[in-house]
């Protein structure tokens, strides 16, 4: 038994400094200096993190000193255009591209989302890619305290509750006129603001059966475990 875990330990630590010399090798090789960093927006600093010219570092510019701009890109397989947004910066040569779906309605909500995401004022958006990161963020974490949110909410709900939040995500969505809106962006002239129902501000208030959060079951798997044992980001 003794000599079957000095086995185990010794291929354990064999992998390991593979991987590490792997690490190392690919760090330093000309196939690792190809690759593209890419961009960050980081909401404690305010920045947006693009790579710098070289693509060997980040460069941290102010989220405000950015510039929205409407922006087309053919689309080959249908003919339909892809429709986005280029944040431009207002004095460097750096911008930040962003491309979708055909409906500008897309768009905008892409865009409406990123501005939330780097407004400290405000409260992280209330969907389940955030639900980890909301008691990490002050003005979130506050937010949810004062409002009674349940902690872990999108992790305790049924899946029908998601369910139902798209289909009113849809309807407000046919309130939005995709060709007059492009239009009126074209023209410059005003574009439609909606009004999002409570629903999205405060899901938790329309949900049923939310599971205690003793139910709730965090950690690694033992794969992840064990990857995180090699250093291995995988």
């Amino acid at each position: 038994m003794r000599s079957l875990v000095l086995i185990l330990i010794k291929i354990c630590f064999l992998v390991w400094l593979i991987s590490k010399l792997v690490s190392i090798f690919l760090r330093k090789s000309r196939l690792f200096k190809k690759l593209k960093l890419q961009t960050f927006f980081n909401r404690s600093s305010g920045n947006i993190e693009v790579p710098s010219s070289d693509g060997k570092e980040l460069i941290g510019l102010k989220y405000d000193e950015f510039n929205a701009h409407y922006r087309v890109v053919h689309n080959p397989n249908s003919g339909f255009p892809f429709r986005g947004f280029t944040l431009l910066h207002y004095k460097k040569d750096e911008l930040f591209d962003y491309t979708g779906p055909t409906y500008i309605y897309d768009v905008f909500c892409e865009l409406e989302l990123i501005e939330n995401f780097m407004d400290t004022t405000k409260p992280l958006a209330d969907i389940p890619q955030f639900e980890y990161y909301r008691e990490f963020d002050k003005t979130t974490a506050e937010f949810d305290k004062a409002n009674g949110r349940p902690k872990y909410f999108w992790y305790r709900v049924e899946r029908k509750f998601a369910k139902q939040m798209n289909k009113e995500a849809l309807k407000l969505s046919k309130e939005f006129d995709n060709e007059e809106q492009l239009d009126n962006l074209l023209m410059g002239k005003p574009i439609k603001k909606l009004n999002p129902p409570e629903i999205f501000k405060f899901p938790w208030k329309y949900a049923e059966n939310i599971k205690p959060e003793s139910e709730i079951k965090f950690g690694k798997t033992a794969w992840q475990k064990f990857t995180s044992f090699l250093m291995i980001d995988l």
